[in-house]
């Protein structure tokens, strides 16, 4: 069972620009065009929206593979910044490793001259949308 084709990206995600360029079983590829709305004061692009990038971008490899009506939610992520991250860039992700419930993902951003400016490693909790809400993850918030 593969996700379907493109997964629809949260509003924010979508705020930010962000495309699927390939969606498989195992990896995901997303673009993120330039804009300057993204800069930092440097003109780097702000190190808070690579983590996005790489956090959802991850998080779609972590739910290959599964229903359609599949959800994921971020344990751990871990973000490495190489060097400063300017013009379009290319999130490639891929599922390391397959739990019943718990997916490990790796993934890195490349710059448009090719050039690896962010890594990461990430944990996911995976769960079918259509089950009951105590199989969810809880917010920890009273409700």
């Amino acid at each position: 069972m593969s996700l379907v084709k493109h997964e629809k990206l949260s509003p924010f995600v979508e705020f930010l620009g962000v495309e699927i360029v390939h969606q498989g079983d195992d990896r995901v590829a997303t673009l993120l065009p330039p804009q300057t709305v993204l800069q930092n004061r440097k003109g780097d692009i702000h190190g808070g929206v690579l983590a996005t990038l790489l956090d959802t971008t991850l998080g779609m490899a972590a739910r290959g593979g599964m229903e359609e009506q599949a959800a994921s939610s971020t344990l751990s992520l871990t973000v490495n910044y190489l060097s400063p991250a300017r013009g379009e860039l290319l999130c490639n992700a891929r599922c390391v490793r397959r739990g019943r419930s718990i997916r490990f993902v790796e993934g890195q951003v490349t710059d448009n001259r090719g050039e690896v400016v962010a890594t990461a490693i990430a944990t996911f909790k995976v769960f079918a949308t259509n089950n009951k809400s105590a199989d969810r993850p809880r917010s920890g918030l009273v409700e």
